[in-house]
């Protein structure tokens, strides 16, 4: 069910977009797999029209605000919140917040319809956040977007938007499993203005102390719960898409390219990108400086569930040529 949300600034101004169409790419990746640094940087190359924290805390005055020429001080504003905040980066990583930051759709469909993956119910709201966004861009680029919940969604999205183009992004499930989990204690650890201020889910656990702590305990290393679960989500989403990506037309629905890959030569991988997408690459992109290598020490509950993981993945692991040893 749809939840009722504040003030609608935008109501009445809903017949400008109406009409709007619009054709998105998607990148596809489960949570912690290098969504946010590939999404950070093609949205740096500016050949691109993405989501931003904005527009997902300021998602029911958006029109209203370019209408009345009201944009920049609403940016402004916002910034001044996440200043008050003392908050300059996620926490989970090095990504530094501003109102232009690169962010998940499904934060806003969590928000209406405490589902974060997009579903016949909830993607009238997607569409409508394409819509809006669309308006208030001067050029015609394509749409680019992330929800890592829709990783193992891509047939349901193809068929809304047959057009649509999707980069699935990989990265060995080790590394993966043990990110999610590290920052998941993060966030557990010490409340985050920002999250609060994109997920109902996070702000309702600060909001009350059993929940926080119940969460705090399924998170920690007492209690195997939490992260066999994750092993458990993780081979479901990546046998998913070795099972159906045969689905896709291979080249021209979709690219994959792996997180390491990414890592180790940027300038490559974004090169593949684009002439996936058939765009032109800007020239004399520095894509380099948006690697930044960091040593990965991997949680002991992660380490002796080695078999695990490789059992359960073991066809995705051979797929993309992981070697968990």
């Amino acid at each position: 069910m749809i939840k009722n949300e504040i003030e609608d600034f935008d109501k009445k101004y809903l017949d400008r977009i109406k009409d709007i169409g619009f054709n998105p790419i998607f990148i596809m990746g489960v949570q912690r797999s290098g969504t946010s640094i590939l999404y950070k940087i093609l949205n740096a190359t500016g050949q691109f029209h993405i989501v931003t924290a904005y527009h997902l805390i300021n998602y029911h005055r958006l029109v209203y605000d370019r209408i009345h020429d009201i944009e920049n001080q609403s940016k402004a504003e916002l910034r001044e919140r996440f200043s008050i905040m003392s908050q300059q980066d996620r926490g989970i990583d090095r990504l530094k917040i501003t109102p232009d930051f690169a962010e998940e759709y499904g934060f806003l469909l969590a928000q209406k319809t405490n589902v974060s993956k997009m579903n016949e119910e909830n993607a009238s709201i997607f569409n409508e956040l394409c819509k809006k966004i669309t308006f208030l861009s001067e050029s015609e680029k394509p749409l680019l977007l992330k929800n890592p919940f829709d990783f193992a969604n891509f047939l349901f999205i193809k068929k809304r938007y047959p057009e649509a183009k999707f980069v699935f992004i990989h990265r060995n499930p080790m590394n993966t499993l043990n990110s999610q989990l590290k920052a998941m204690r993060t966030l557990l650890s010490k409340k985050s203005g920002y999250m609060t201020m994109l997920s109902p889910w996070y702000k309702e656990i600060f909001e009350h102390r059993i929940k926080l702590k119940y969460y705090q305990f399924l998170y920690s290393s007492k209690t195997s719960i939490r992260v066999n679960s994750a092993i458990k989500k993780l081979s479901m989403s990546t046998n998913y898409f070795i099972e159906n990506k045969s689905r896709l037309n291979e080249n021209h629905d979709y690219l994959n390219v792996r997180y390491e890959d990414l890592c180790n030569d940027p300038g490559e991988i974004i090169k593949k990108i684009f002439s996936f997408l058939l765009i032109t690459p800007p020239e004399g992109f520095d894509y380099e400086s948006y690697i930044k290598p960091r040593n990965i020490a991997l949680l002991d509950e992660i380490v002796k569930r080695r078999d695990i993981i490789e059992r359960k993945m073991a066809s995705y692991l051979d797929y993309f040529d992981y070697n968990l040893k």
